[in-house]
């Protein structure tokens, strides 16, 4: 059985970046082009419009054998558990988070974040513990240190997946141009 490379993280903390990698790495994506790239995400989002149905019907998943999917958290917990699985999970400072959120909702949340902050802490605890639950091998990538020094970060990613890509040409995707949502405090 081949695994699936599920690519998660909270929304906005790289995992359309992680899937244009794997995309360039020639991993099979798992994507119905339903949405397009916009300003926030001009290089695409590379999703599957039937994830957002996971809670529902996951039986999407029986056609990702072998190729990589996004699950944003906290929705990878209705995977299902007799499938074998290698998970990216995209790490993101929380305020970048938060920021780019507003950004490309166009709506300050100022107000609201202290809500999010909390609700999006709850969806990774709940992620992780699905995760150790049921032994699937994932590795953190932390998006800010792989806009800053994306060689490195990337030979994890090929090493963990045993990709068969150089980590060199793999960095051409990262462009640090996109990285507009930064906490500098």
């Amino acid at each position: 059985m081949s695994e699936i490379i599920v690519v998660t993280g909270l929304p906005r903390s790289g995992t359309s970046l992680m899937m244009q990698v794997l995309n360039k790495a020639n991993v099979p994506i798992l994507q119905d082009g339903v949405r397009e790239s916009d300003i926030s995400n001009p290089q695409g989002y590379f999703e599957l419009e039937d994830v957002k149905n996971i809670v529902a019907d996951n039986s999407f998943l029986d056609k990702a054998e072998g190729k990589a999917v996004k699950i944003v958290a906290p929705l990878p917990i209705y995977m299902k558990t007799n499938l074998k699985y290698k998970m990216v999970f995209m790490r993101r400072d929380i305020e970048e988070i938060l920021q780019s959120q507003e950004k490309m909702l166009s709506k300050d949340q100022t107000s609201e974040r202290e809500k999010f902050r909390t609700i999006y802490e709850f969806h990774l605890k709940k992620t992780y513990r699905f995760l150790s639950e049921h032994d699937i091998p994932f590795i953190d990538i932390n998006y800010n240190e792989l806009m800053a020094s994306p060689v490195p970060t990337l030979e994890q990613v090929v090493d963990f997946l045993g990709l068969e890509a150089d980590a060199e040409s793999l960095s051409e995707v990262v462009n640090p141009e996109l990285y507009r949502n930064r906490n500098e405090g």
